[in-house]
Protein backbone atom coordinates (compact mmCIF):
# COMPACT_ATOMS: atom_id res chain seq x y z
CA UNK A 1 0.00 0.00 0.00
CA UNK A 2 1.36 3.42 -0.95
CA UNK A 3 1.63 6.19 1.52
CA UNK A 4 -0.71 9.11 0.82
CA UNK A 5 2.25 11.40 0.05
CA UNK A 6 3.58 8.97 -2.56
CA UNK A 7 0.13 8.70 -4.11
CA UNK A 8 0.04 12.50 -4.40
CA UNK A 9 3.40 12.52 -6.21
CA UNK A 10 2.21 9.86 -8.66
CA UNK A 11 -1.03 11.77 -9.27
CA UNK A 12 0.93 14.99 -9.86
CA UNK A 13 3.20 13.24 -12.37
CA UNK A 14 0.22 11.83 -14.27
CA UNK A 15 -1.53 15.21 -14.24
CA UNK A 16 1.65 16.94 -15.47
CA UNK A 17 1.89 14.48 -18.40
CA UNK A 18 -1.82 14.67 -19.25
CA UNK A 19 -1.85 18.31 -20.43
CA UNK A 20 0.89 17.91 -23.05
CA UNK A 21 -0.58 14.55 -24.08
CA UNK A 22 -3.98 16.11 -24.69
CA UNK A 23 -2.40 19.03 -26.55
CA UNK A 24 -0.33 16.69 -28.75
CA UNK A 25 -3.34 14.54 -29.62
CA UNK A 26 -5.45 17.62 -30.36
CA UNK A 27 -2.97 19.27 -32.72
CA UNK A 28 -2.47 16.06 -34.69
CA UNK A 29 -6.17 15.14 -34.93
CA UNK A 30 -7.51 18.63 -35.66
CA UNK A 31 -4.69 20.31 -37.59
CA UNK A 32 -1.62 18.31 -38.70
CA UNK A 33 -3.26 15.25 -40.24
CA UNK A 34 -6.20 17.19 -41.75
CA UNK A 35 -3.67 19.60 -43.35
CA UNK A 36 -1.97 16.64 -45.01
CA UNK A 37 -5.32 15.31 -46.28
CA UNK A 38 -6.26 18.73 -47.67
CA UNK A 39 -2.88 19.11 -49.42
CA UNK A 40 -3.22 15.67 -50.98
CA UNK A 41 -6.78 16.36 -52.17
CA UNK A 42 -5.69 19.71 -53.59
CA UNK A 43 -2.90 18.01 -55.57
CA UNK A 44 -5.14 15.68 -57.59
CA UNK A 45 -7.72 16.19 -60.32
CA UNK A 46 -11.41 15.44 -59.82
CA UNK A 47 -10.97 12.20 -61.75
CA UNK A 48 -7.93 11.18 -59.67
CA UNK A 49 -9.83 11.90 -56.48
CA UNK A 50 -12.01 8.85 -57.23
CA UNK A 51 -9.38 6.68 -58.96
CA UNK A 52 -8.75 3.24 -57.52
CA UNK A 53 -6.27 0.61 -58.68
CA UNK A 54 -8.94 -2.12 -58.46
CA UNK A 55 -12.45 -2.63 -57.11
CA UNK A 56 -11.22 -3.92 -53.73
CA UNK A 57 -9.17 -0.76 -53.10
CA UNK A 58 -10.29 2.67 -51.94
CA UNK A 59 -9.96 6.01 -53.65
CA UNK A 60 -8.79 9.18 -51.96
CA UNK A 61 -12.44 10.28 -51.96
CA UNK A 62 -13.55 7.10 -50.18
CA UNK A 63 -10.82 7.50 -47.58
CA UNK A 64 -11.81 11.13 -46.94
CA UNK A 65 -15.43 10.03 -46.45
CA UNK A 66 -14.30 7.17 -44.21
CA UNK A 67 -12.16 9.42 -42.00
CA UNK A 68 -15.00 11.92 -41.75
CA UNK A 69 -17.46 9.20 -40.75
CA UNK A 70 -15.09 7.51 -38.34
CA UNK A 71 -14.04 10.68 -36.53
CA UNK A 72 -17.59 11.99 -36.44
CA UNK A 73 -18.66 8.69 -34.87
CA UNK A 74 -15.84 7.83 -32.46
CA UNK A 75 -14.60 11.31 -31.53
CA UNK A 76 -17.36 13.83 -32.07
CA UNK A 77 -20.33 11.62 -31.16
CA UNK A 78 -18.95 9.14 -28.63
CA UNK A 79 -16.64 11.56 -26.83
CA UNK A 80 -17.99 15.01 -27.76
CA UNK A 81 -21.70 14.22 -27.61
CA UNK A 82 -22.46 15.53 -31.12
CA UNK A 83 -25.46 13.98 -32.82
CA UNK A 84 -24.31 11.78 -35.72
CA UNK A 85 -25.69 8.77 -37.60
CA UNK A 86 -22.98 6.91 -39.48
CA UNK A 87 -23.39 5.00 -42.75
CA UNK A 88 -20.03 3.21 -42.93
CA UNK A 89 -20.98 1.21 -46.03
CA UNK A 90 -21.70 4.43 -47.95
CA UNK A 91 -18.21 5.73 -47.12
CA UNK A 92 -16.73 2.90 -49.17
CA UNK A 93 -19.41 2.40 -51.83
CA UNK A 94 -19.31 5.98 -53.17
CA UNK A 95 -17.78 5.96 -56.64
CA UNK A 96 -17.94 9.67 -57.39
CA UNK A 97 -17.63 12.00 -58.82
CA UNK A 98 -18.91 13.71 -55.71
CA UNK A 99 -18.35 17.44 -55.91
CA UNK A 100 -14.94 18.22 -54.38
CA UNK A 101 -16.36 21.16 -52.42
CA UNK A 102 -19.07 18.91 -50.93
CA UNK A 103 -16.53 16.20 -50.06
CA UNK A 104 -14.18 18.64 -48.37
CA UNK A 105 -17.12 20.38 -46.69
CA UNK A 106 -17.95 17.08 -44.99
CA UNK A 107 -14.30 16.69 -43.96
CA UNK A 108 -13.91 20.29 -42.77
CA UNK A 109 -17.14 20.10 -40.74
CA UNK A 110 -15.78 16.97 -39.04
CA UNK A 111 -12.50 18.76 -38.24
CA UNK A 112 -14.36 21.83 -36.88
CA UNK A 113 -16.46 19.55 -34.67
CA UNK A 114 -13.28 17.81 -33.52
CA UNK A 115 -12.00 21.20 -32.30
CA UNK A 116 -15.24 21.63 -30.35
CA UNK A 117 -14.88 18.12 -28.90
CA UNK A 118 -11.35 18.89 -27.74
CA UNK A 119 -12.62 22.13 -26.17
CA UNK A 120 -14.64 19.93 -23.79
CA UNK A 121 -11.75 17.65 -22.82
CA UNK A 122 -9.61 18.18 -19.75
CA UNK A 123 -6.36 16.47 -18.79
CA UNK A 124 -8.18 14.78 -15.89
CA UNK A 125 -10.67 13.22 -18.30
CA UNK A 126 -7.92 11.30 -20.11
CA UNK A 127 -7.77 8.80 -17.24
CA UNK A 128 -11.56 8.59 -17.19
CA UNK A 129 -13.56 5.73 -18.66
CA UNK A 130 -13.39 4.90 -22.34
CA UNK A 131 -16.32 5.70 -24.59
CA UNK A 132 -15.80 2.16 -25.97
CA UNK A 133 -15.61 0.10 -22.72
CA UNK A 134 -15.76 -3.21 -24.59
CA UNK A 135 -12.48 -2.24 -26.30
CA UNK A 136 -10.60 0.06 -23.92
CA UNK A 137 -10.43 1.09 -20.29
CA UNK A 138 -9.47 4.76 -20.54
CA UNK A 139 -10.43 7.73 -22.71
CA UNK A 140 -6.78 8.31 -23.61
CA UNK A 141 -6.83 4.90 -25.33
CA UNK A 142 -9.80 6.04 -27.44
CA UNK A 143 -7.87 9.13 -28.50
CA UNK A 144 -4.71 7.17 -29.31
CA UNK A 145 -6.74 4.76 -31.45
CA UNK A 146 -8.47 7.66 -33.22
CA UNK A 147 -5.09 9.28 -33.90
CA UNK A 148 -3.46 6.13 -35.26
CA UNK A 149 -6.49 5.36 -37.46
CA UNK A 150 -6.42 8.91 -38.83
CA UNK A 151 -2.65 8.69 -39.39
CA UNK A 152 -2.91 5.33 -41.18
CA UNK A 153 -5.49 6.54 -43.67
CA UNK A 154 -3.82 9.94 -44.07
CA UNK A 155 -0.68 8.06 -45.10
CA UNK A 156 -2.68 6.12 -47.68
CA UNK A 157 -4.21 9.32 -49.06
CA UNK A 158 -0.82 11.03 -49.29
CA UNK A 159 0.76 7.95 -50.91
CA UNK A 160 -1.96 7.79 -53.60
CA UNK A 161 -1.53 11.50 -54.34
CA UNK A 162 2.27 11.16 -54.50
CA UNK A 163 1.91 8.21 -56.85
CA UNK A 164 -0.33 10.26 -59.14
CA UNK A 165 1.77 13.48 -59.02
CA UNK A 166 5.50 13.05 -58.57
CA UNK A 167 6.95 15.71 -56.28
CA UNK A 168 3.56 17.30 -55.52
CA UNK A 169 3.71 16.59 -51.80
CA UNK A 170 7.43 16.55 -51.05
CA UNK A 171 8.04 16.96 -47.33
CA UNK A 172 4.30 17.29 -46.59
CA UNK A 173 4.77 15.50 -43.26
CA UNK A 174 7.40 17.98 -42.06
CA UNK A 175 5.60 21.03 -43.46
CA UNK A 176 2.33 20.06 -41.78
CA UNK A 177 4.00 19.51 -38.41
CA UNK A 178 5.88 22.83 -38.62
CA UNK A 179 2.97 24.93 -39.91
CA UNK A 180 0.24 23.42 -37.75
CA UNK A 181 2.01 23.79 -34.41
CA UNK A 182 3.04 20.21 -33.68
CA UNK A 183 6.73 21.05 -33.39
CA UNK A 184 8.42 23.56 -31.11
CA UNK A 185 9.01 26.94 -32.67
Amino acid sequence: MRAPAAHGVVFAAVTNAASPTLAALRVRITRVLPAQVRAAVDSVTDEQLWWRPNEKSNSIGNLVLHLSGSLNHYLNRNIGGTSYERDRDAEFSERGPMDRARLMGIFDEMAANAEKTFDTLTPERLAGPSSEPERYSYLVEDLINITTHLADHTGQIVWIAKMLHEGALDEIWMRAHKRQGAWKR
